[in-house]
């Protein structure tokens, strides 16, 4: 854990959290605008990465076999063994070293959020390995296996929303305590007006 968190210390600074944000951001839209626009157009439906809610054995059969070879090997490359590669790490990185400036890593709960994001990318990857399978129809397609692989896709959406969740959770904390902090300090500097005549009867 001393490891994670000093590698955090190091990837949290303002230039290094925009640089990961960029860097994430740029290979989502390079997917959003390129690959998955051609794979949702061959399966007719959205790509395995995409069902936020999970995929059936119906589905996951129906998204195979409407793949065909070239559609196929773009899912595989650049897809994802290059852009889902590079994603899940640096989108991990930029949402923990962003939770790093607002999170108190003394506490549990502190830490288990850093984790959290990092949880996602290990599902990713793990999805992804699933969707590697089945499109190279390297394994059957069985109940068991499709449940398997939907539930990574299931828990790596649910734990990227947390974490998201939770920078939205302390950035409003954070400008809440600006906000507070600015109206004090107007009040304390505040001049008190001693103009004001008293007038005795």
């Amino acid at each position: 854990m001393s490891n994670f968190i000093s590698l955090l210390q190091k990837t949290s600074s303002i230039k290094r959290v925009s640089i990961l944000f960029i860097s994430s951001h740029l290979i989502f839209l390079s997917m959003m605008l390129f690959t998955f626009p051609v794979i949702n157009n061959q399966i007719g439906t959205k790509a395995f990465d995409l069902q936020s809610f999970g995929y059936s054995v119906s589905t996951a059969e129906s998204i195979v076999n409407n793949l065909n070879t070239q559609t196929t090997q773009l899912y595989l490359f650049p897809q994802l063994t290059f852009l889902d590669l590079l994603y899940p790490l640096l989108l991990a990185l930029f949402l923990s070293s962003l939770l790093f400036r607002f999170t108190n890593v003394n506490n549990k709960l502190g830490r288990l959020i850093l984790i959290i994001p990092f949880l996602a990318m290990v599902f990713d990857y793990s999805e992804n390995i699933c969707v590697i399978l089945m499109i190279s129809k390297s394994i059957e397609l069985s109940e068991s296996f499709v449940l398997l692989s939907s539930s990574f896709t299931i828990l790596k959406g649910t734990l990227t929303s947390i974490a998201w969740i939770a920078i939205l959770f302390y950035s409003i904390r954070w400008l809440i305590s600006i906000v507070k902090q600015k109206n004090n300090k107007q009040f304390l500097t505040k001049p008190i007006n001693n103009s004001q005549n008293v007038r005795y009867n």
